[in-house]
């Protein structure tokens, strides 16, 4: 089964928001193709460069399996 992450870029923000949602439990090698593919295919076309140099903000986000209640 193919595990995906979903990348939402809002450019008309100042700055620009990347969301990034994650499966649960992704591992070492998942986050690093994944920061590879933000930086090549998001960032350096949006930027000119390889850096965020604080034009983009990423917010990352995760599927959580369960999720916790708290009664106000």
């Amino acid at each position: 089964m193919a595990r995906n992450a979903s990348l939402h870029l809002n450019n008309t923000e100042k700055p620009t928001l990347l969301r990034v949602s994650l499966p649960p439990k992704i591992t070492e090698k998942e986050l690093a193709s994944l920061n590879a593919h933000i930086v090549k295919n998001i960032v350096f076309p949006h930027t000119g460069c390889s850096c965020l140099s604080g034009t983009i903000n990423v917010l990352i986000e995760s599927t959580f399996q369960q999720a916790v209640q708290v009664e106000l």
